[in-house]
């Protein structure tokens, strides 16, 4: 969901639906090397999977997660014809039980929510007490955060919406809505913009150079008084 001036704006993605689905088939080494972090991370995270952000199934096609959630039809229509099971919805306002879903995942999604923090403790609320969280994200210090907050500043019909985190301030983010990061899995550090795109394997651990990043978070343990 994003927000412009108190509306919701969900427009250019029902109108340009198509063209944020080729990014994936134009850049496909950049894909796939997403993907692939994805996976590692998901490795061991108990079913059945929730994806939140689905878009048009890119992720959530290839990892065989459950449900996917977007407030646009027009990446639901496409994420369905990819076989995914849909529902229209907002991250932040699940339209699930507690404890749902041992796995919740938000992938490059999380630059575009409006409010992250109602989000993410969605995401909390529907998991399992041994549930999961996979976030994916691009770093706002990393190359590929300042190659697409210079495209931002030109008015990219996707981007100029979006505000990117850096690590720290996703961690920032987990902390507040009960979470604690547990696994980084790194990649795009060879790739850069304006670079010819290659394949990369999953970095496990924080690479400094990573211009994707997922973290696999757990819900925290309350400490004892």
């Amino acid at each position: 969901m994003i927000v412009e001036g108190g509306i919701m704006v969900i427009q250019p993605f029902e109108e340009y639906g198509r063209d944020y689905d080729e990014w994936y088939e134009k850049h496909r080494d950049l894909y796939l090397s997403e993907l692939k972090a994805v996976e590692t991370a998901s490795h061991g995270v108990p079913r059945p999977w929730l994806e939140v952000g689905v878009g048009t199934g890119r992720f959530a096609a290839p990892l065989s997660i459950d449900i996917g959630v977007d407030p646009s039809d027009s990446m639901l229509s496409i994420a369905s014809s990819r076989g995914l099971r849909t529902v229209k919805a907002s991250g932040e306002n699940l339209p699930f039980p507690n404890g749902s879903f041992g796995g919740v995942f938000i992938i490059v999604t999380l630059c575009f929510l409006d409010n992250p923090v109602q989000a993410l403790r969605e995401a909390n609320r529907v998991m399992t007490l041994n549930g999961r969280l996979v976030l994916g994200l691009v770093p706002a210090d990393s190359t590929w955060g300042r190659y697409y907050l210079e495209l931002a500043k030109r008015g990219h019909k996707f981007y100029k919406y979006a505000k990117f985190y850096t690590v720290n301030q996703a961690e920032e983010l987990l902390e507040t809505t009960g979470f604690k990061p547990e696994l980084y899995v790194s990649t795009l550090v060879r790739n850069k913009p304006g670079t010819p795109e290659t394949l990369e394997e999953p970095i496990i651990g924080l690479h400094e150079d990573a211009g994707f990043v997922v973290i696999r978070a757990r819900k925290s343990v309350p400490r004892q008084p």
